[in-house]
């Protein structure tokens, strides 16, 4: 008997270790269940930020081009050619370069009397449209320029963008304020609420530029420069923001 007391005792080692071992992984999941809930049931608070700024426009695109009827289409296209080859001329001796002048579309397409209460339609004719889109980037250069496009054969002025080229800076800007003003909103809630503001849990952005577009009449007066009021130009940025609180 007394020679088979190591054995005994080796085995009670052995089944104290597996026991042990057991018990460390049973509690290992419940430890991290515990972990995961109080993670659940952090608190947060949410709150928006707005923020903008106002800058005035430094450059402008404007859409302009020559409109054409005839009888009959190669007549119709031969007239636009003309007039549409006097305007972007005209717009090159305005001071325009010529990578700032851009062809953005071209139509040609017969057209019907639209009478009404007729059974039929009948041709009437064909219709060609040149539209060109130029950027500006001399304000002081764009009623002079819709004087001379007009006088050189331009009939369709479809409007004025007026834009500001250091945008992505002023959006920067516009972002910084809607997340001052998020940061002093969520201060003050959690300051009345008596808890303390944590770290930011989640940032989410909306909102962004709106550009001012200026309709033109295409009846402008060719006696001076067209009048032309750009304005300012407002960038906004929104954003939510979610902080931890204690």
């Amino acid at each position: 008997m007394k020679r088979n007391l190591p054995l005994f005792g080796a085995i009670f080692v052995a089944l104290s270790l597996l026991v042990g071992l057991g018990v460390a992984l049973t509690l290992q999941p419940a430890n991290q269940a515990v972990a995961q809930t109080e993670a659940e049931s952090a608190r947060t608070i949410e709150v928006s930020g707005q923020g903008q700024v106002e800058a005035e426009p430094d450059q402008a695109t404007v859409r302009l081009g020559v409109q054409t009827e005839a009888d009959e289409a190669g007549a119709a296209l031969e007239e636009n050619n003309e007039r549409m080859t006097a305007v972007i001329s005209a717009t090159l001796d305005a001071g325009i370069e010529e990578n700032d002048i851009q062809t953005e579309g071209f139509r040609l397409n017969p057209f019907y009397d639209n009478t009404p209460n007729t059974q039929t339609r009948e041709l009437e004719g064909y219709r060609a449209s040149n539209i060109v889109r130029i950027t500006v980037r001399d304000l002081t250069l764009l009623g002079s320029l819709l004087d001379a496009v007009v006088e050189a054969g331009s009939n369709t002025i479809e409007g004025i963008q007026f834009e500001v080229s250091n945008e992505a800076e002023l959006a920067a800007a516009a972002r910084e304020a809607a997340m001052q003003d998020a940061q002093q909103k969520a201060e003050q809630l959690t300051e009345l609420a008596g808890a303390e503001l944590g770290p930011v849990h989640t940032i989410l952005e909306t909102g962004g530029a709106r550009p001012l577009t200026v309709p033109v009449a295409e009846e402008a007066s060719l006696a001076a420069d067209v009048p032309i009021a750009t304005g300012t130009q407002t960038i906004q940025a929104s954003v939510q923001v979610i902080w931890e609180i204690r």
